[in-house]
């Protein structure tokens, strides 16, 4: 994808969502995107990344673009960088997408890896600086973080067989997954940054939690500065099992499972917005071929339900015969889900994403703040133009210019009440 497409692209998509314009309307968008999955969506919600049969994309309100690599897996803050897997020489490896300069590679955390498998993305850092995800040496798992300075390294680990980071805070601070125990079952562990020296401790975060002694689980998801988690419980019974939330490192929230319709059950959080008001994720059902899925939601005000009814009684309009399967991703304001879903047999997975309607449109051409749009406004935007003044910057493309004057003039007038 050439970068010049790609700038028109974010200019389409912050216009319709600063200007309010799928707000005026009031509905919300569905949309099946391809075959494949729906992975990722940045933190603004102007960008969501996925992967068709064959390759990664970009999805915007502008449409699909495909940007090669095998897959898609995470976006950082406005969708400027791409965190994925990559094939190079045989091998496949996690890597990063940057527009206009294509992909990289990370390699593996040792010579080889295992088979072709020398690493797998799983997150990224808001400024794209920091990616994590799963490694291999030889046919040895564990966490990694990469680094542009440093490249991948081995996270440090409590249990003695593998481990995988599955999540990053947006400031790269905290790294949420899985630690093995000796017994082969997942714990739920966050790894947090020493800010002086620079160095990752682990923590078991579901250790002793009602039902869940030994703290089995994941940790999936994050919020900007990790003061918010998100996973899957795995307790002793399906009543302390399911979808969590963890919020300010102590207090543990256990959302549960749907009511089930046949056993076995599995389910979690997969992504959490960023004052953690909405929560969505997956649960599952079933043996093999006859395995059930439905994508899940969270708010206060509705507890946990099937997304697809959350969605449909607020007029989504999505049809009966096609399934959310499951949530993966939601941006910070809880606007922007992105998952995957299916008709009849879930071996053939379709991408979907889905755009709320603003429960407010915000006046953002309003510079000052005195609930007018007016010559006030304009000479404060004339005064920063063609520079990067975020207070001017209503689009918020990195330069105040002529896509923010247009808005301003389309806003001209009282604000809404």
């Amino acid at each position: 994808m050439k970068s010049s497409h790609s700038c028109s692209i974010a200019l389409f998509v912050s216009t319709l969502l600063a200007s309010g314009a799928l707000a005026e309307e009031g509905t919300i968008l569905f949309e099946r995107v391809a075959s494949g999955l729906a992975n990722g969506v940045s933190d603004d919600g102007r960008v969501v990344v996925g992967e068709t049969l064959t390759q990664g994309f970009v999805w915007t309100l502008d449409g699909m673009t495909e940007i090669g690599g095998l897959a898609a897996i995470a976006a950082n803050g406005d969708g400027s960088r791409i965190t994925g897997d990559v094939a190079t020489f045989g091998d496949e490896s996690a890597g990063r997408y940057t527009p206009g300069l294509g992909w990289s590679s990370f390699g593996g955390l040792g010579q080889f890896g295992c088979d072709s498998s020398l690493s797998s993305a799983y997150d990224i850092s808001s400024d794209g600086s920091r990616c994590v995800g799963l490694g291999w040496s030889g046919c040895s798992a564990g966490a990694f973080l990469w680094t542009q300075a440093d490249g991948i390294s081995a996270l440090p680990q409590l249990g003695p067989n593998s481990s995988r980071a599955d999540t990053i805070s947006g400031d790269g601070t905290v790294i949420g997954g899985w630690d093995e125990a000796s017994n082969g079952s997942r714990r739920a562990a966050i790894w947090i940054e020493n800010p002086i020296f620079g160095t990752w401790s682990e923590v078991l975060v579901l250790l002793g939690t009602p039902g869940n002694a030994s703290g089995y689980g994941e940790v999936n998801g994050s919020n900007g500065d990790g003061s918010i988690l998100v996973g899957s419980a795995d307790g002793s019974t399906e009543a302390t099992s399911g979808a969590f939330v963890i919020r300010d490192t102590d207090e543990f929230e256990l959302l549960g499972l749907l009511p089930t319709q046949q056993f076995p059950v599995s389910g979690g959080a997969l992504d959490v917005t960023e004052d953690g008001s909405m929560v969505v994720g997956f649960q599952r059902e079933g043996f093999g071929g006859a395995q059930t899925f439905e994508a899940t939601i969270w708010t206060e005000s509705t507890g946990y339900v099937g997304l697809k009814s959350y969605l449909n009684e607020r007029g989504a309009g999505i049809p009966e015969s096609f399934t959310l399967a499951a949530a993966q991703s939601i941006s910070d304001d809880g606007r922007v889900i992105c998952g995957w879903g299916y008709e009849e047999l879930f071996f053939f997975q379709e991408a979907w994403v889905v755009v709320l309607p603003s429960e407010e449109p915000a006046c953002t051409a309003d510079l000052n703040g005195d609930a007018v749009v007016d010559g006030a406004d304009l000479s404060l935007l004339l005064t920063a133009w063609q520079t990067s003044s975020a207070e001017a910057d209503i689009d918020q493309d990195g330069i105040v210019s002529g896509s923010d004057l247009t808005l301003l003039l389309n806003a001209w007038g009282a604000c809404s009440s």
